[in-house]
C-alpha cells in the first residue's frame, strides 16, 4: 500500500513512517520545498498547491500537519515566546488546519483517481468540557465555546464530511493527552515528579484522557488495515482518570509523593487561560469504543505500565 504522510517531520509523523516502514508499506512524504527524493510529494496549503500526478497514485493518506497547539518546549510558555495563544498563534494553529484541509478536498474533487483512504487527525477536544460524562464516538454533542473545540470541528473535520459522500474511507482520528518520550508534555510530567512538586491541577477532578505514543503509531497502522473502521475513532487509554489521580499513580512509579496542589490562577497565568484550558483543564472522560470493539489491543492500557517505561529510559 503506498501512504502519503502529512506532517511527516513531527513528533508522531516520524514514528509512524518509520513503523509503517518496517511493516512494508511504501512511505510517501509530503514536502513545502522541492522534493529531492522520489518518495517526496511536494504541496503547499497556503499557496493551495500540491502535486496533482503523485496524489493520485497513492492508496491511502494520513493527514498529520498542522501548527503545533503546545510549545515545542518549556521556555515556549513564557510571556513573547511565540508559544502561547496569542493572536498570531491562533491564527496559524487555524489556518494550517484549513488550508491544508481545503487543499484536499479540492484535489480529491478535481482527480478521477484518488485515494480510497483518508485518516486526518483531530483531537479529543473537539468534544468540549463534559466533566465526569463518559465519551464515547457516539458523543455528538460538543460543548462549545473555546478555541481548540472550534479548530477542532471547523478545520480539521467538517471539511472532510464531503469525502464520505464518495467512496473514500475517512477516519476522524481524534487524539487525546500524548505521552511520550520527547514531548513537553511527558518532559514537564516527569519533571515535575522527580522534584516531588506534582500534584493536583487546579482542584484535579477534571479528567484526563491519556495515550501512550506506542499505542498512537500502532492505532494508526490498525485503521489503515481495518477497512471495518471509519468515522470519529478516540485514540485514547482505555482508562480515564481524575488528574489528581493520574499524578498519584505517576508518582507512586517513581517513589515519590504527589501532594502539592497548583493553583488554577497560577497556572492561567504562566500559560494563559485558554492553552491551560485546552491543555491542562478541559475534563474529558473519554474511552475508545470503537477501538476495543474492533479489536485493538493497548500495549500500555494503565498509566502505571507507561510511567515505568519513562522511568527506565
Amino acid at each position: 500500500m503506498k501512504v502519503g504522510i502529512t506532517g511527516a517531520s513531527g513528533y508522531i509523523g516520524k514514528k509512524l513512517c518509520n513503523e509503517l516502514t518496517e511493516k512494508g508499506f511504501e512511505v510517501f512524504k509530503f514536502v513545502r520545498r522541492e522534493p529531492q527524493k522520489e518518495n517526496e510529494i511536494y504541496w503547499s496549503p497556503s499557496k493551495q498547491e500540491i502535486d496533482k500526478e503523485k496524489f493520485q497514485t497513492l492508496d491511502a493518506i494520513v493527514h498529520l500537519a498542522g501548527e503545533s497547539l503546545a510549545p515545542k518546549d518549556i521556555f515556549g510558555f513564557l510571556p513573547l515566546s511565540g508559544g502561547r495563544w496569542n493572536k498570531e498563534k491562533k491564527s496559524r494553529i487555524y489556518w494550517s488546519r484549513k488550508w491544508a484541509s481545503d487543499l484536499f478536498m479540492k484535489t480529491f474533487n478535481e482527480s478521477e483517481s484518488y485515494p480510497k483512504i483518508f485518516i486526518t487527525a483531530s483531537g479529543t477536544t473537539i468534544y468540549g468540557d463534559h466533566s465526569d460524562e463518559v465519551i464515547t464516538e457516539a458523543t455528538t454533542k460538543f460543548n462549545k465555546g473555546t478555541f481548540d473545540q472550534l479548530v477542532a470541528e471547523e478545520a480539521w473535520e467538517e471539511p472532510l464530511n464531503q469525502l464520505q459522500k464518495s467512496d473514500v474511507r475517512v477516519v476522524k482520528a481524534r487524539n487525546g493527552f500524548i505521552l511520550g518520550k520527547g514531548n513537553i508534555a511527558t518532559q514537564l510530567i516527569t519533571l515535575t515528579t522527580k522534584l516531588n512538586i506534582s500534584g493536583p491541577l487546579g482542584k484535579g477532578t477534571q479528567y484526563w484522557s491519556w495515550i501512550s505514543i506506542e499505542d498512537v503509531i500502532n492505532a494508526y497502522v490498525f485503521c489503515l488495515e481495518n477497512d471495518n473502521i471509519s468515522g470519529p475513532v478516540n485514540f485514547v487509554s482505555p482508562v480515564p482518570m481524575e488528574q489528581k489521580e493520574f499524578s498519584s499513580r505517576f508518582a507512586k512509579v517513581f517513589k515519590k509523593i504527589s501532594i502539592i496542589p497548583a493553583p488554577q490562577l497560577a497556572i492561567n497565568l504562566l500559560m494563559g487561560s485558554e492553552l491551560a484550558h485546552g491543555l491542562i483543564f478541559c475534563s474529558l472522560r473519554i474511552i475508545p469504543e470503537r477501538l476495543l470493539k474492533e479489536g485493538f489491543e493497548f500495549q500500555y492500557p494503565l498509566i502505571e505500565d507507561y510511567a515505568k517505561v519513562l522511568k527506565d529510559e
